[in-house]
């Protein structure tokens, strides 16, 4: 599926898994309506919805350039696909109902276009910015997300994956880990933080997150994922602490919901 805007070169290519989201889905393509013209390239990735989405998606061909239409096993693996048809060097992921902020968005995309960056000696290979995460929020979830990319990822993931702008490079050797259908984002950045890659972080708001993700349960299986995925990464003391650390994240969350 094509369009005008994939004639050219993008910018920064914009993925967005989608399955049984409708509205949420209308409501994201939307808002990227004034950016297009910028140099976004918009690609979706649907696990075979059965909600009106897949024709949704047909009828409005004309605002979307790449579209996978086929069963996945759930977010990380559409958004691995996505990455596979991605023709920028710049790679941005939003979930249904997820909106750019769009002053911030095209602040982001000068910077992303221009390598407006003179903080930095050598060119990072992924910038993080802050988000909006949108009311009904959770206990102990802020109203906005500022990202730090430090020894601070040991114990939470510092980096909201909506405020994230990868480098398509760090994807050539790593992809998410779909054994983690929750936290992949995180083990990912885990994993490359202690491989050293470099991250610019930002406080500019590029977009704001819809309520009820995923990762916002809070359940103690969540956290129990958590365990996991640090197992993989992480050694010594820093892995051994993980189990106390995690479950009292979870005691913290069920106290801030009964208070």
């Amino acid at each position: 599926m094509k369009s005008v805007v994939s004639k050219t070169s993008p910018v920064l290519s914009v993925i967005i898994p989608s399955y049984n989201q409708l509205e949420g889905l209308k409501k994201t393509i939307h808002a990227f309506y004034s950016l297009r013209e910028k140099g976004i390239e918009i690609i979706v990735v649907d696990g075979e919805s059965n909600d009106g989405s897949v024709d949704w998606i047909y009828s409005n061909s004309s605002n979307i350039d790449q579209v996978i239409i086929e069963s996945d096993s759930g977010i990380y693996e559409a958004m691995n696909k996505g990455i596979k048809l991605a023709r920028s060097e710049w790679i941005w992921f939003m979930g249904t109902g997820d909106c750019p902020v769009i002053e911030g968005a095209k602040e982001m995309l000068h910077i992303v276009k221009n390598g407006a960056i003179v903080t930095e000696e050598t060119p990072p290979e992924m910038l993080a910015f802050g988000v909006h995460l949108l009311a009904p929020r959770e206990p102990g979830v802020p109203e906005f997300y500022k990202p730090s990319w430090n020894v601070e990822l040991v114990w939470r993931n510092t980096i909201h994956h909506q405020g994230a702008v990868y480098s398509r490079k760090l994807f050539t050797s790593e992809t998410y880990d779909v054994r983690f259908p929750v936290l992949a984002d995180y083990h990912f950045h885990l994993k490359i933080w202690k491989q050293g890659v470099t991250c610019w972080c930002s406080p500019l708001v590029v977009s704001e997150v819809a309520p009820g993700g995923v990762s916002r349960d809070f359940s103690l299986s969540l956290y129990r994922e958590e365990r996991l995925l640090k197992q993989t990464v992480l050694t010594g003391w820093q892995n051994m602490v993980q189990g106390v650390w995690t479950r009292s994240k979870w005691l913290k969350k069920k106290i801030w919901i009964y208070i």
